[in-house]
């Protein structure tokens, strides 16, 4: 009974652990699908509608897809780091860092802390 006991306890912290995980990801303001509309660039931003645009599927599991106009598809996990800081790491071992911020119902994603160069995202409903 004793053994029982502690194999249920070490169960019931399991659990618990991966609830904590679960609720990391399922609180991420930019869960959802994303689709670019604008690149920005020295003040000046261009429309990217008719020609390379490109979409990132986060998903609450901690993985997410980049799609491309031309059809290149690429899967990720994802990592929140504040102040609004992505980690993507892909499958072949390429790590990404993006910065995020929001403009409305808008998101914008980053290489630069700045926001020098950006891309504009509408979400896709």
């Amino acid at each position: 009974m004793k053994r029982f006991l502690q194999l249920m306890m070490i169960v019931v912290i399991g659990l618990g652990f991966t609830s904590c995980d679960n609720q990391y990801y399922n609180d991420a303001p930019f869960l959802g699908t994303w689709e670019s509309i604008r690149y920005g660039e020295n003040g000046y931003e261009y429309d990217l509608r008719l020609d390379e645009f490109h979409k990132y599927v986060f998903y609450s599991d901690g993985t997410g897809v980049y799609r491309q106009y031309d059809g290149l598809v690429t899967r990720f996990f994802w990592d929140d780091y504040p102040p609004n800081k992505l980690q993507l790491r892909q499958s072949d071992g390429l790590n990404e860092y993006l910065y995020y911020d929001f403009d409305g119902r808008y998101m914008l994603l980053s290489t630069h802390s700045n926001f020098r160069t950006y891309y504009l995202y509408e979400p896709i409903w």
